[in-house]
């Protein structure tokens, strides 16, 4: 039987284990991870540890593994103590911004990073109306109205102030990194996003370019470019640092205790220790606890670097007098698996049968083709050789991620291009079929024929009249399957995060069972909770990317403003 484990029930536990120690641990820190949402689909392979089945069966009977803190590092294994007024731990998008603002305004910062290098992938970064949107005459909607949307597709239980932290500040902070980068990075506000009749995205989303001939490991521009900036302003980032253990001084977490090749050092922050440790993707146990079947029926994970997102700050939070917010935690899913490539036409499951509405966005395909028995990796996109016209005529009406072009810039029209590339390279590797007839294109697809082809017909009928009586997509939307060559793309949904936290103010501290702050505890990005609930709304997209670059630069202000 499962066990079921409420926020409530964890945080007894939780209080108990803090209240007795006096060093308090974690088993290691990590990046913060960000959207991802334009990851090549090769870099989507299956990383899951445990079947799906296996996790959502088993149960732990005597409780999950970080209901108790490990055992305090003694002070004689502690090699060397390093001082900064604040101690980032985690080196990814949050963590490089926080320690950018923070040394701007004359701080001393110390980052440590398990990982290498710092942590980054996707290129969508959401902020509500910087001054490249004003530039390019794109104007949003009011705040008000935005949040309503947020608010509504994350049923009501995310805190609205820090939705109206986001839609305040991020603009200042696009903009700060837009005058501070000069000609270093090009950032530029584009149009794709969904304009459906019951759900729908707002603009504010941004693709941030820039080369730098010593980036080796590929990180994405703004966060090379905030970590170099950060360095050349005095922070000191320790890679292959790996936090085992917070430590606090009375009431006041004062200090990290990481292991390197060296030994054991301790971080003392004078002021604060900032949270900034990603997400808890990589760890099938938090996953159970926390983020629901669907986070481990997404076997395919997409997150980088693998090992890293193990919800190692979520634990030394909690085990810090914190407690996670109320779960189940949403599920970032989108569809990268494959061909990244849907558009609207008529979708078939694994089986060849029509399955859903394909008027809608992301979230909901990828959530749709999880709940498909016995074929839940992957779904078919079908249609003619009429394609190119039909996504024309279709994007002023809904578009999207996966159906527009990913990044197509605010004066430009929507051109066959990209989706030509993609389609060709997708039939080169297996991902798309093509074919003269539909009874040889269910072969290639290897559906059950007589299914496949009755689907066609009565999505044809159902053009033909005007009207979807399945599943009631918009007339306008529908286009007919008649002429071939015809086409099957392949498409599937990836885990990309959990985002989904530890209980924060809107200040960005780390709040106790009583929803007090506690001194010197910060947490940003993927391992704060608070921004999302119940779903993650792309409701900007990149609004995760963005909220991260705004929540580092918050925090930082409000440290050294206390």
């Amino acid at each position: 039987m499962k066990k079921e484990l409420t926020r409530r029930d964890f945080m007894k536990g939780a209080a108990g284990v803090a209240a007795g120690a006096a060093a308090l641990g974690v088993l290691g820190a990590c990046s913060q991870p960000a959207d991802g949402t334009t990851q090549a689909a090769s870099q989507t392979a299956a990383q899951a540890g445990s079947s799906a089945d296996e996790m959502l069966d088993e149960a732990p009977s005597s409780g999950y593994s970080w209901e108790k803190a490990p055992e305090p590092i003694p002070d004689s294994e502690i090699k060397e103590t390093v001082e900064a007024d604040i101690v980032i731990v985690g080196a990814g998008i949050a963590g490089v911004t926080a320690a950018l603002r923070a040394s701007e305004l004359g701080a001393e910062v110390a980052v440590v990073e398990k990982a290498s290098f710092p942590s980054s992938r996707g290129g969508h970064y959401a902020a509500y109306q910087s001054k490249a949107m004003t530039k390019a005459n794109m104007t949003n909607d009011s705040k008000d109205e935005i949040a309503a949307d947020w608010l509504r597709m994350c049923g009501n239980r995310c805190d609205q102030k820090l939705i109206y932290l986001f839609l305040d500040r991020s603009s200042e902070v696009m903009d700060w990194l837009d005058d501070m980068s000069g000609d270093a990075l090009n950032i530029i506000p584009i149009q794709t996003h969904y304009v459906g009749k019951t759900y729908y995205e707002h603009i504010g989303t941004h693709v941030i370019r820039g080369s730098f001939d010593d980036n080796e490991n590929n990180i994405s521009a703004p966060v090379f470019f905030m970590w170099k900036k950060a360095e050349e302003n005095g922070v000191v980032f320790h890679f292959d640092s790996a936090a085992e253990q917070l430590v606090k001084d009375g009431e006041k977490v004062s200090a990290v205790i990481v292991k390197d090749a060296d030994g054991y050092k301790k971080y003392v922050g004078k002021k604060a220790i900032i949270l900034a440790t990603g997400d808890i993707s990589g760890d099938d146990e938090m996953l159970k606890a926390y983020g629901g079947e669907l986070g481990l029926l997404a076997e395919a994970r997409a997150y980088t670097p693998y090992g890293m997102n193990t919800g190692d700050g979520h634990k030394m939070g909690m085990w810090a007098g914190g407690h996670m917010e109320m779960g189940p935690f949403p599920t970032m899913i989108h569809l990268i698996r494959y061909c990244s490539l849907c558009f609207g036409f008529l979708h078939v499951n694994a089986k060849g049968r029509r399955f859903m509405n394909e008027d809608t966005w992301i979230q909901a395909k990828s959530i749709q083709i999880l709940k498909q028995a016995g074929g839940n990796e992957y779904a078919y996109s079908i249609f003619d050789s009429n394609w190119k016209k039909d996504v024309a005529e279709q994007i002023p009406l809904a578009g999207g991620q996966f159906w527009d072009n990913m990044s197509r810039l605010a004066d430009e029209e929507w051109t066959p291009d990209s989706a030509e590339k993609i389609i060709e390279g997708a039939l080169e590797n297996g991902n798309a079929f093509k074919a003269d007839s539909l009874e040889e294109l269910a072969e290639l697809m290897d559906v059950d024929k007589d299914d496949f082809l009755a689907a066609v017909e009565n999505y044809n009928n159902m053009y033909d009249q005007g009207e979807d009586t399945e599943f009631h997509k918009r007339a306008e939307l529908l286009s007919p399957i008649k002429e071939g060559p015809f086409y099957a793309l392949k498409f599937g949904p990836s885990l990309l995060v959990v985002p989904g936290g530890l209980e924060i103010n809107e200040k960005l501290q780390v709040v106790d069972d009583d929803r007090e702050p506690i001194p010197g505890l910060y947490a940003i990005g993927n391992v704060s909770g608070g921004r999302y609930g119940v779903d993650y709304p792309v409701t900007i997209n990149g609004n995760s990317h963005g909220s991260a670059m705004t929540w580092g630069y918050v925090a930082a202000e409000n440290i050294l403003n206390a």
